[in-house]
């Protein structure tokens, strides 16, 4: 049985409300469906657009196979190229980020220009056409201040996302924020289970005990106004101009947008509770107004507070390893040493990642075992992970039933 129909026929068969089937989790061929179905074909979360200030400035990151090269041209638009020289396919930039003055192959030193036009290929032939070999670019969008790509050759919708999201970040003014803090950890089990892990907070009270200081971790009731604070919180969001409501959920949807309250007496995701930087971040007119949260399906969940955003970014790198990115954003005019501390603005999410890197591990050993069967979701309480299970399944379904990603177009 080919790969494709072994997938067929799981999700064909699957239990809706339960976990997945242990080869979605661990097998290579059915890894690679996932690459091809969901990593080439949907909008991935590059990263913050305020690493790369100043033209010239760019930064990496891989989906699959394929490097991919983010930059800020002259004209300070940002665009995305596949990372490989058109001359033999060398990889053009090493470095998760930089500064350039122009894109040389190490190689053989042709020369790209910020838009991916070729400007310089040594010793070739009379007849060589120089225009005819570009950089192969790669759709890219942007939305409050995140950048956006995706590898398929007609990319599913990003518009219904970004009018969404947008007036939820725009008083937080993302874009022209000052990136505080990077960290990159690697997570030995299948991206699904990183995803899975992080939609849930059943587990929070016990596995997270700094996030739980601040962080309400029970979600269990039917409408979100039964919680405790919700209704409050949503008043005063009013009253300032601030978007706040539970954002529709959507069938097949891959994205939620919220504005909801910290634990009583907390105004952010601190040790404390406290603000972890004394400016504000943006515009808002104030700092207790909860967190902005959505997760964007499969690679990304945010929080964004009165006084710092928090960025959370999943990559594959093998059936069973996953590559997570943790960005910190504060107000430009912020100052390390002044306005924050940086050890103590990143304790909270840099210990909640550790631990459920051992979460989603000790998950994958176990999945991996011979006595691993799919088990019931709570419907009470992890409703977000059947949300994303669910799309999961629709996505991939749907990749199956029709034709392989089209090759991108070569400019």
């Amino acid at each position: 049985m080919s790969p494709r129909s072994e997938m067929v026929d799981l999700l064909a068969s699957r239990q809706k409300f339960f976990s997945l089937p242990q080869p979605f989790y661990n097998d290579p061929a059915l890894y690679e469906l996932d690459l091809k179905g969901i990593w080439e074909r949907q909008w991935i979360f590059a990263g913050p657009s305020c690493q790369i200030p100043e033209p010239g400035d760019y930064f990496t990151l891989t989906i699959g196979r394929s490097s991919i090269l983010v930059l800020r041209d002259r004209t300070r638009t940002i665009r995305a190229f596949y990372n490989t020289c058109r001359h033999r396919g060398s990889k053009l930039c090493e470095t998760e980020r930089g500064r350039l003055s122009s894109i040389v192959c190490p190689y053989h030193q042709w020369t790209y220009d910020f838009t991916g036009k070729l400007r310089y290929a040594g010793r070739m032939h009379q007849t060589f056409d120089g225009s005819q070999y570009g950089l192969v670019p790669v759709h890219l969008e942007t939305v409050g201040g995140q950048i956006y790509i995706s590898l398929a050759d007609e990319p599913p919708d990003f518009a219904t996302y970004k009018t969404t999201l947008g007036p939820y970040l725009a008083p937080h003014d993302l874009a022209n924020a000052k990136l505080a803090h990077v960290a990159h950890l690697v997570e030995k089990g299948n991206w699904k289970l990183v995803m899975e892990n992080s939609r849930e907070c059943f587990h929070c009270a016990t596995g997270h005990p700094e996030l739980a200081r601040s962080f309400i971790t029970e979600y269990s009731a039917s409408e979100l106004t039964e919680l405790p604070g919700v209704e409050a919180l949503w008043r005063r969001c009013a009253e300032l101009g601030l978007p706040y409501a539970d954002s529709e959920r959507r069938p097949g949807g891959n994205f939620r947008i919220m504005r909801l309250p910290l634990l009583e007496g907390a105004v952010s995701i601190t040790m404390d509770g406290k603000p972890a930087v004394k400016k504000l971040l943006g515009h808002i007119p104030s700092g207790d107004i909860g967190s902005v949260r959505w997760p964007h399906y499969p690679s990304t969940f945010n929080h964004v507070l009165g006084d710092y955003a928090f960025f959370f970014r999943m990559l594959p790198t093998g059936p069973e390893e996953t590559l997570v990115t943790g960005y910190w954003l504060v107000d430009r005019e912020a100052e390390e040493g002044r306005d924050y501390d940086l050890q103590n603005l990143i304790k909270v999410w840099d210990e909640t990642n550790l631990q459920d890197r051992d979460l989603v591990e000790r998950n994958q050993r176990g999945v991996n075992s011979l006595g691993y069967r799919p088990g019931p979701y709570s419907q009470e309480s992890e409703n977000g992970v059947i949300a994303f299970v669910e799309w999961y399944c629709e996505t991939m379904t749907k990749f199956l039933g029709g034709k392989g990603r089209k090759i991108a177009r070569v400019a």
